[in-house]
């Protein structure tokens, strides 16, 4: 399960225009409608239900708004930059900058669950976040995302003791 294999271009954006929380889940839930074909009106009272219980910002500038739905077939992600940032209630008080946000169907709970861990995990590299915030394209954005999990992945490869071949 690689979180990148939800992930596409056409639901990435370099450059949100919202100002506010409320502004921030309307684009967010106008991406997954579109890549979806969901209700964006439903997307975005399943995200703004969620932020109600709790804010998604997990502070350095990132929040991982996530909803489930029963209109959902498959789980899609999407990702956006706000170069001013925006106040999403983090708990470290900081403007949120970088959104990655998850919809999955209602019947895949324990792969959302994997999923929203690997995106928790992956935006714990500030240069990543960094890279992210600078990136200008959705391209770039994918790319440096899809690099970022190789390198997790590899570095939780585990060598198989069984596969050395003794001698004579």
């Amino acid at each position: 399960m690689r979180f990148t294999d939800y992930l596409s271009e056409d639901c990435i954006c370099p450059g949100l225009t919202a100002r506010d929380r409320g502004g921030v889940l309307h684009e967010l839930a106008g991406m997954l409608a579109a890549r979806t074909r969901a209700p964006q009106q439903q997307l975005e009272e399943q995200l703004v239900a969620r932020e109600r219980i709790s804010s998604t910002a997990i502070g350095e500038g990132v929040a991982i708004p996530h909803c489930r739905s029963e209109r959902l077939r498959q789980i899609t992600a999407c990702v956006a930059v706000d170069p001013e940032g925006v106040d999403f209630g983090a708990r470290d008080g900081r403007p949120v900058r970088l959104f990655v946000t998850l919809a999955s169907p209602t019947h895949a709970p324990g792969t959302h669950l994997s999923v929203l861990a690997r995106i928790a995990t992956l935006m714990r590299d500030a240069r990543l976040r960094q890279a992210l915030m600078e990136a200008r394209s959705a391209s770039d954005i994918r790319t440096l995302l899809v690099r970022a999990e190789d390198a997790y992945l590899a570095s939780q490869a585990r060598p198989d003791v069984n596969s050395h071949v003794n001698g004579p």
